[in-house]
């Protein structure tokens, strides 16, 4: 997750980027959370972002008892 202080640094970027316009701090900071969320899924391994599957699931596939 980001930081506060990456988030606004990112921010205050883009707002003078778009040659500092006024009224739009809000929309600034959001696109910045948002900039710097992507970058850091896209960073993490496929493996971690899967949802993990739960315990009962993985024991009724591994069940060892033959069918009758």
């Amino acid at each position: 997750m980001p930081t506060e202080e990456q988030i606004r640094q990112l921010a205050h970027s883009l707002w003078e980027q778009e040659g500092r316009p006024e009224g739009k701090d809000r929309e600034h900071y959001l696109t910045a959370k948002g900039i710097l969320e992507e970058q850091e899924a896209a960073q993490k391994p496929a493996r971690a972002r899967r949802p993990a599957a739960s315990k009962s699931a993985k024991a009724r596939t591994r069940s060892p008892r033959a069918k009758k």
